[in-house]
């Protein structure tokens, strides 16, 4: 069987890279890397996929001959549609897969599913938490979305684990055409988003709904108690609960209003799941958040550095501006000076909210990053001088910033241009925050 690998990346257990090696450790296949991206980043990747015989590449080029040589396709999530290479093998018949609708067929056990435009991967790191510590009697895996393809485990799942996988939207639309969903959906919220990749909210809502879509009637899905979500709650073909913002406030180390609402999804899929809701709530007051997501990297002469890259959307930069107070307050950081770095790729998202805010905001200072959203952001009069790389906006905040103030990175862009992607730029912000004196 010839299998061609569609997208390799660049992580060693991201989605490419793991279905690259699923079929290179099958005997009857015949793999062909190809991925028109290349880029030195991948290097690692190819390297240890050079050490089985069954394996070729084709990298950095368009060969669309190797589309119609290939038995199976497996695409990864970032090609999209538009690609010639996706064209030619709808047009051919072509058999196409990714890797998640590979592992949720095969999996032998319950699987969990969280998407949302923001916070999915917090809430994912909640269920998680909170199924793993309760349930040290079955192994509860992790995968998905957060750089860890489940197909890197698949081999280990017992039928009495479980599986919590983070899904996007670009995931979402592989399983979708596969025709398979989890047992247990989680849907958290919908904001505006990646509009670069889809014609219209409809669209990206449609790729996000794909999470249920295809479930058995005994099946369940989480929704927002919104109004948006009722279209949604009507059309599902299992089990629908709707989720509000608790009543009474969890305690949490991760501040803002959003989080609190991360953190009732969580404790609604873990009731579900028959945890005491005792062990829930210790689970959530124990967690520290990820990194990257409004997180505090440093105290420095006292001024504080939030590292909050993964704020690719303008409503993500809005969240981080409302929970920074609560930031400030568990660091006992007094009130001061907001040094918002704010800019980058544009992702055909309005920055009026931002604006709107910004002007409301006397605490807060920006600094631009130039990108491709620059002409918009001029545009929705937002204010703050402008600087061609992250190192002089920061040599800029140095001169500025006092004891009692905050460094914000929350872009409300995506990071293409001036960065590989979001978590090389808050690695450089982190780097940065480390040299300050």
């Amino acid at each position: 069987m010839n299998v061609l690998i569609l997208g390799l990346g660049q992580y060693p257990l991201g989605s490419g890279m793991a279905a690259a090696l699923h079929f290179v450790r099958q005997k009857n296949a015949k793999v062909t890397v190809y991925d028109f991206y290349y880029t030195k980043a991948m290097d690692a990747n190819i390297a240890r996929l050079k050490k089985f015989k069954n394996v070729r590449f084709v990298l950095g080029k368009h060969k669309l001959d190797e589309i119609k040589n290939a038995h199976l396709i497996v695409k990864h999530q970032r090609i999209r549609q538009n690609e010639p290479e996706v064209r030619l093998a709808h047009k051919l018949g072509k058999i196409m897969d990714s890797e998640l609708s590979i592992f949720l067929r095969a999996c032998p056990c319950l699987v969990v599913g969280i998407t949302g435009t923001r916070g999915k991967s917090t809430t994912t790191a909640m269920i998680h938490g909170i199924l793993s510590k309760s349930w040290k009697w079955r192994n509860v895996w992790l995968g998905g979305n957060i750089l860890v393809s489940p197909l890197t485990f698949l081999s280990k799942v017992k039928t009495n684990d479980l599986v919590v996988l983070e899904m996007s939207s670009f995931q979402l639309e592989g399983t979708g055409e596969a025709g398979v969903s989890p047992q247990i959906a989680v849907w958290t919220n919908l904001m505006r988003d990646h509009l670069n990749a889809y014609p219209s909210m409809t669209e990206y809502a449609e790729a996000k709904a794909q999470i249920f879509r295809n479930q058995k009637p005994e099946d369940v899905v989480f929704l927002p108690a919104d109004k948006m979500f009722n279209v949604y709650a009507k059309t599902s073909p299992g089990h629908v609960v709707r989720v509000t913002l608790h009543a009474s406030r969890f305690t949490l180390r991760v501040p803002g209003e959003h989080n609190q609402m991360n953190a009732s999804f969580a404790e609604a899929v873990g009731t579900f799941l028959g945890v005491k809701k005792q062990a829930i709530r210790k689970s959530l007051k124990a967690f520290k958040g990820l990194p990257n997501r409004i997180e505090t990297v440093a105290t420095k002469k006292g001024v504080t550095f939030i590292n909050d890259t993964t704020a690719t959307t303008p409503d993500g930069t809005m969240a981080a501006l409302k929970s920074v107070k609560s930031v400030k307050s568990i660091k006992s950081v007094k009130s001061g000076t907001i040094h918002l770095i704010f800019g980058g790729a544009d992702k055909e998202l309005e920055f009026g909210q931002v604006a709107k805010e910004l002007k409301t905001r006397k605490d807060v200072a920006a600094y631009l990053l130039k990108g491709t959203a620059e002409r918009k952001i001029r545009k929705a009069g937002i204010k703050g001088e402008w600087f061609q790389s992250l190192n002089e906006a920061m040599r800029e905040i140095r001169l500025n910033a006092k004891r009692g103030d905050v460094v914000l990175l929350s872009p409300g862009c995506t990071s293409f241009g001036m960065f590989k992607n979001e978590f090389d730029r808050g690695e450089q912000f982190v780097k940065l925050v480390k040299k300050w004196k």
